[in-house]
């Protein structure tokens, strides 16, 4: 029975995951066979190039809002995730598979294309590229997963496949990507709006870094893979990076000599296609309908996202060393110490967190007077430190109201977080320290050279990770941290380090309070007089149950349909 695939409208495509049954012999006129259909390279362009709607949007601010799921930022109640309250998972797991199943459609059906190769390969290494983002998205979630390259139907045996071992799933993805790597086109041939050969890397590296890290750290537990290596995908992460920095590639970081604006210009501008430091980016058209809400969200109201004690007293003072930011709290508070801190500290604290006078949106001159600890719905800042990165006050969005005004790009891929990729990869693979490029980064901010500090000179600020590292391996997390505030990693890095020692048992705080800024607001308070939000909600500590959560459950009629699928750990 023939395979059908349906044309909605010339770019728009129908396919594959119905059952046999529900095709017909003879389609429509508006109906295109799959035999019929991948014939030319055209055919594969417009089939690849739908799967770039996949790659997710600013939307209502979804980027910083992620970390939600941290120790980086909270907002009006805790998250179930690090809270550890999430129920087992009812239904099925079919819609999360429904992107692979589609783009195995193309892979089954390659024979078909009668173009020659050098005409379709951009279009080729995207799909490879897309499946290796699809699996990703599964494999952090999951870990163990069957592995398809093929588009599946009712009563194939595959589908009673068991899971592979996460390593397998790595490799796979891994794989995927090294085949992308080898179509794509480079960044200057195709641009930073469509997939490249440097974004491949960059991927590559990041994948081999979640799976080195989390066997690594994992080991001994539920969650690691027998008999696997965390130097080999270190490696890869070494070879992949020095590829991308050593090779005929566009990179470099945003570095206009101004260490006090490039990096918060970096992430509030609409157009980023001449800017070397971001690999790949979506573009966000209002006169497309395609613009969203983040400029909303960060200069005008807050989508009630604040930022933690914990990030921010991991900015170190500007002569590179750790600041005493409990100390100042004691005799400073409010708007005073948002500006001293902004005074003496990493410049990246400033362009990620509001401080009194900022000019919040140009067209009107306004500024940012104090947090909004007394906002309400969608307006509040709980902890004082209040979003500040990603605003652009001269983008048309600033200031405007919900609907969709916002034309800031959205990186998926900068080199800076190569390089810190690289670093991290280096010192865990021989101790090495890669001091050259975490110098590319600190020099940007016009901070001092990268140093290991002892950690004991951290004082109240030393982070737990519920095991002892060494204090160089200490540092390279915590320029890591800083660096890549809020664009999403904070999330994986805890769940690949298995460092659910930075959050359990404790509760988010804020800045220390001044009653005389807010002469009306009750507001809880710990012993050291910072915000402490959570105080009644979660009295003991965020409750995320290490030997459960750091994986999500199988949805349960899965396990019914496929007796050879097993639950994750302890759900």
């Amino acid at each position: 029975m023939k395979k059908l695939l349906y044309i909605l409208t010339i770019s728009t495509l129908l396919f594959g995951t119905m059952a046999c049954d529900e095709f017909i012999e003879n389609p429509p006129e508006d109906q295109i066979s799959v035999n019929d259909y991948f014939k030319t390279s055209n055919d594969i362009e417009n089939y690849v190039k739908k799967y770039y709607a996949n790659f997710p949007s600013h939307g209502s601010a979804n980027l910083p809002l992620s970390e939600n799921n941290s120790d980086n930022l909270i907002v009006a109640i805790p998250n179930a995730v690090i809270n550890g309250t999430r129920a087992p998972r009812n239904g099925q797991w079919t819609n999360e598979w429904s992107n692979l199943r589609s783009i195995n459609i193309l892979f089954d059906n390659l024979d078909n294309v009668q173009a020659d190769i050098s005409s379709y390969g951009q279009f080729l290494g995207e799909a490879h590229f897309f499946r290796a983002w699809f699996y990703y998205d599964l494999y952090k979630d999951y870990g163990d997963l069957p592995i398809y390259d093929h588009q599946l139907f009712p009563g194939d045996e595959a589908l009673l496949d068991p899971r592979a071992p996460r390593t397998d799933v790595a490799d796979f993805i891994i794989s995927e990507l090294d085949k992308a790597f080898q179509y794509l086109g480079t960044r200057e041939a195709v641009g930073n709006t469509r997939l490249n050969k440097e974004t491949a890397l960059a991927f590559k590296a990041q994948v081999a870094l979640y799976e080195g890290s989390w066997q690594k750290y994992h080991a001994g537990t539920e969650f690691a893979t027998s008999g696997a290596n965390p130097d080999k995908y270190f490696l890869q992460v070494v070879e992949a990076s020095e590829e991308l920095m050593n090779g005929n590639y566009t990179v470099g970081l945003m570095n206009t000599g101004n260490p006090n604006a490039d990096y918060y210009n970096l992430f509030g501008l609409d157009n980023m296609s001449n800017v070397n430091e971001v690999l790949f980016y979506k573009i966000a058209s209002t006169a497309e309908q395609l613009g969203h809400e983040l400029q909303f969200y960060t200069t005008r109201r807050t989508r009630d996202m604040s930022l933690t004690w914990s990030l921010v007293t991991s900015y170190l003072g500007k002569d590179g060393k750790p600041y005493d930011y409990l100390g100042l709290a004691q005799s400073t508070k409010g708007n005073a110490f948002l500006t001293q801190v902004a005074a003496d500290v990493d410049p990246r604290f400033h362009a990620t967190v509001w401080v009194p006078g900022d000019l919040r949106v140009g067209s009107s001159g306004q500024l940012f007077d104090k947090p909004f600890l007394d906002g309400g719905s969608e307006e509040l800042s709980a902890t004082g430190f209040q979003v500040k990165k990603y605003s652009n006050p001269y983008s048309s969005g600033a200031g405007a109201d919900f609907g969709g005004y916002s034309q800031t790009g959205r990186i998926y891929f900068r080199y800076a977080e190569v390089l810190l990729n690289y670093a991290e990869a280096k010192y865990e693979l021989n101790q090495e320290i890669a001091f050259s490029e975490l110098n590319m980064i600190r020099s940007r901010v016009g901070m001092p050279d990268f140093e290991v500090i002892p950690q004991e000179q951290y004082g109240d600020q030393l982070l737990d990770y519920g095991y002892a590292i060494d204090d160089a391996l200490y540092a390279i997390r915590n320029e890591r941290r800083v660096e890549l505030a809020l664009e999403g990693q904070r999330i994986d890095d805890y769940r690949r380090w298995a460092a659910e020692g930075l959050f359990v048992g404790q509760r988010p705080l804020g800045y220390p309070f001044e009653q005389s800024e807010f002469p009306t607001l009750e507001v809880k308070v710990n012993e050291d007089g910072l915000v402490d939000y959570f105080q009644t909600e979660i009295p003991s500590g965020y409750g995320f149950k290490a030997n459960r959560d750091y994986l999500i459950s199988i949805p349960n009629d899965e396990l019914t349909l496929n007796p050879n699928l097993t639950q994750n750990p302890n759900w």
